[in-house]
């Protein structure tokens, strides 16, 4: 499936933000998961050290000793996670995004940068692997919901820079939330 964005290419940081915006959005369903599983304090560990690499896109000190502690969360969410079968590929591919996002936030940014190309790319695999249909905004699939939005971030983030693309972070993320909450 060809994809528009696939030919714009963007600075580091504008890259790195749109980056982290896919993993905190799917990161809406991960974190009801988690919780399901009785590990939501290792999901809030990870998603901390993601929202700290989105603010350091809009020029703040990036803590690298959250980084660091939200990717061992991540691996041990790897490797422990005890949540329910019928989402577990899901939860697991997610946290996988999640700490490919950690890697990208640690890593120096360069003039250009087309890493969400491959973030976006691995966030549509891990919507592929929800176990049902949906009913989002008019998708029936979430993968067609998760390209709709990684175009809406896109879109968001050449009009309102960063800023922009925060704001239509909070619905996307909650879409996931309810769509994790109807099946958990």
């Amino acid at each position: 499936m060809s994809d528009p964005s696939s030919s714009d290419v963007l600075d580091g940081m504008s890259s790195k933000a749109l980056s982290c915006v896919a993993a905190l959005r799917i990161g809406g369903g991960l974190y009801i998961l988690a919780e399901a599983a009785g590990q939501g304090d290792l999901y809030y560990q990870a998603d901390a050290g993601v929202r700290a690499g989105l603010r350091s896109c809009e020029g703040r000190r990036l803590n690298a000793d959250v980084v660091r502690i939200a990717k061992k969360a991540c691996r041990r969410l790897i490797a422990e996670f005890s949540g329910a079968e019928r989402t577990l590929q899901f939860s697991l591919g997610g946290f996988e995004l999640l700490e490919a996002v950690l890697d990208l936030i640690e890593a120096e940014v360069g003039e250009t940068s087309e890493s969400y190309i491959t973030v976006f790319q691995k966030a549509f695999e891990v919507a592929s692997l929800w176990p049902e249909t949906v009913d989002i905004d008019g998708h029936v699939s979430l993968q067609e919901f998760e390209r709709s939005c990684q175009r809406e971030s896109i879109t968001q983030l050449r009009a309102g820079g960063i800023p922009g693309l925060r704001g239509v972070l909070g619905p996307r993320e909650l879409s996931y939330r309810d769509l994790a909450r109807g099946i958990s």
